[in-house]
């Protein structure tokens, strides 16, 4: 992990360090963490003062996913020397494993206090700000433990048209996958009924941390044999972290149609504070022969008791729309509300409501319910 070599030289220079404490370096050096916790473990047993080794065994812990037992630890350290920027760092990666979302910003913030021109407190605070932003259109960076997480949604959702149009039905399979420092990826498998008729088709992505302000997200689907929905798109999305809680995002996307086809612009700024987050994004397409839309979407989200959310979605200007096979622009305004309650640990409800006009064609209505499960 990338903050492990930073973080056991901060012992080398806690305090006079063991022979002891210096295998259980060398341990951790060769990815033996095992080893490493016995050696503190036994170690603390006849110095239970130590500082250098209560950190490093709080480390260990953390990189093993045993978030639990480390916090207690960390927040120890921590009263004992509440200057200590390096003791707040590690405790804010820890509770921020441990999904305490919240509680890792608040302690980071001291941290950055303390010691304002820190990359890896820097760094760490991008994560807990990008484990804050998690619309369930994008990849969540945020990580529960050390170890690699996965998870699964089912959901269905029914849309209810007017003018005369058959109502729409959608089922979707998402896996999400992500690791603290790591690659994360996500697929789906969907289908979805309009005009009567089934289309099937596919989604994948990744999430690649370029360095601590960057990240890049590619984006691919493809259907089987479309009858409404697109033969394929990519989406490429690149992310940079601001300052004071801000984000900005561009993104390139090709949608390809049958008949048809559409290139998208996307600029995104966010901002994160205290438990919101608000997104405003500029949508500027090309439609072949059917104009240049430009859409605005906005979005507020209020985030309780670590990842659970609910959050207000806007949408206004032009977009590009399809009946049957054939691909029209029109106006468009839309109003949704979505969120995700995790009800226990592992398991979490995801649900969506909304409004949608397509200009004077029809209104839409619909709801989503998801059960994401966590392992």
């Amino acid at each position: 992990m990338i903050y492990r070599s930073t973080l056991l030289l901060l012992v080398i220079f806690a305090g006079p360090v063991g022979a002891d404490v210096q295998q259980a370096r060398t341990q951790v050096d060769a990815d033996n963490l095992a080893a490493a916790r016995a050696t503190l473990e036994q170690q603390l047993r006849s110095q239970p003062d130590d500082q250098s080794v209560r950190f490093l065994l709080a480390r260990v812990l953390a990189w093993q996913g045993e978030t639990a037992a480390a916090i207690p630890l960390l927040e120890q350290l921590s009263r004992e020397t509440p200057g200590n920027a390096d003791y707040l760092l590690a405790l804010g990666q820890a509770q921020l494993w441990d999904g305490q979302v919240h509680a890792a910003i608040a302690t980071l913030e001291a941290a950055a206090f303390i010691a304002p021109d820190y990359p890896d407190i820097d760094n760490a605070m991008r994560q807990a700000r990008m484990a804050l932003s998690a619309p369930s259109n994008r990849i969540t960076l945020s990580q529960r433990s050390a170890r690699r997480r996965h998870e699964l949604e089912v959901s269905l959702r029914q849309d209810w048209l007017d003018s005369g149009f058959d109502n729409w039905r959608r089922q979707r399979l998402d896996y999400f996958s992500t690791q603290a420092e790591g690659i994360a990826w996500y697929g789906a498998l969907l289908r979805e009924q309009r005009f009567g008729e089934w289309d099937e088709g596919v989604e994948a992505g990744a999430v690649f941390t370029l360095d601590q302000n960057w990240s890049l997200q590619p984006e691919i689907g493809y259907q089987f044999s479309p009858f409404f929905l697109p033969d394929w798109y990519a989406d490429l999305r690149l992310q940079r972290s601001l300052a004071k809680g801000f984000l900005a995002a561009a993104s390139l996307r090709r949608t390809e149609y049958a008949t048809s086809r559409v290139e998208r612009i996307g600029l995104t700024a966010e901002r994160y504070w205290d438990a919101w987050r608000g997104s405003y994004t500029l949508n500027v397409s090309d439609v072949s022969n059917a104009g240049t839309p430009v859409g605005h979407n906005a979005s507020l989200d209020y985030y309780y008791a670590g990842l659970s959310y609910a959050g207000l979605r806007l949408t206004t200007g032009e977009e590009e729309a399809i009946e049957g096979s054939q691909l029209f622009t029109s106006s468009v305004r839309a109003m949704g509300l979505q969120g995700r309650h995790w009800f226990e640990p592992d398991w979490a409800l995801s649900w969506e409501l909304g409004h949608h006009e397509q200009g004077d064609y029809y209104t839409r209505r619909w709801l989503q319910i998801g059960l994401r499960h966590a392992f």
